[in-house]
């Protein structure tokens, strides 16, 4: 019986850690991921996603990532004023933060995948088969992906103390919105540069 517990907090955590306790494991393990991703020019530019890049600076990597968990964060916190009376937006913050943890994986494993430049890729995009790691590195990724949004949504369902329709469209919409916010702001950032 212990043992299904255990498996069981990798999905939900937040039933253990909420508030400041996961917003700080979460920070930390966000900063990590940040800087390690840059060494492999990986980018977590989105709610959601991450893309390779050519040169990413550590300072970048950090500044999108940053977006990027401000746009979810916010995005969930305007979500749990709609669907619930009662939540603090501290258990949002640590909820949303901690949720990005499996990212480090990524991050990690990030300076092992090659892949070819932006021009190699924009001259003939099928340059793409000629890197085995880029593959394998995406069979990796989606469940990591999967892992992260399972975890936002059951941070959003045990902050926000909602269930059902409400909190399955809420939490759909807030993705959404998280996802075009940030990839908003950080083409403004990069067009201002």
């Amino acid at each position: 019986m212990k043992k299904n517990n255990n498996w069981s907090l990798l999905w939900n955590p937040f039933t253990r850690v909420a508030g400041w306790q996961a917003f700080g494991i979460g920070i930390i393990i966000v900063l990590i991921s940040a800087v390690v991703a840059s060494f492999g020019n990986l980018a977590f530019d989105g709610a959601i996603d991450a893309h390779f890049g050519d040169n990413i600076t550590i300072a970048e990597s950090l500044v999108v990532t940053g977006i990027s968990l401000l746009s979810i964060v916010l995005s969930m916190w305007v979500v749990a004023l709609i669907i619930s009376k009662n939540f603090r937006f501290v258990d949002i913050l640590g909820t949303m933060t901690l949720a990005r943890a499996p990212y480090l994986i990524l991050a990690v494993l990030s300076p092992l995948a090659t892949f070819p430049s932006t021009e190699q890729m924009l001259k003939n995009p099928m340059i793409i088969l000629d890197y085995p790691s880029v593959l394998m590195f995406g069979i990796i990724a989606v469940p990591i992906v999967v892992w992260v949004i399972a975890l936002m949504y059951n941070g959003l369902k045990v902050s926000a103390g909602a269930k059902g329709a409400k909190l399955t469209i809420g939490f759909i919409g807030g993705v959404l919105v998280a996802e075009v916010i940030s990839i908003l702001i950080i083409i403004l950032i990069r067009y201002l540069s």
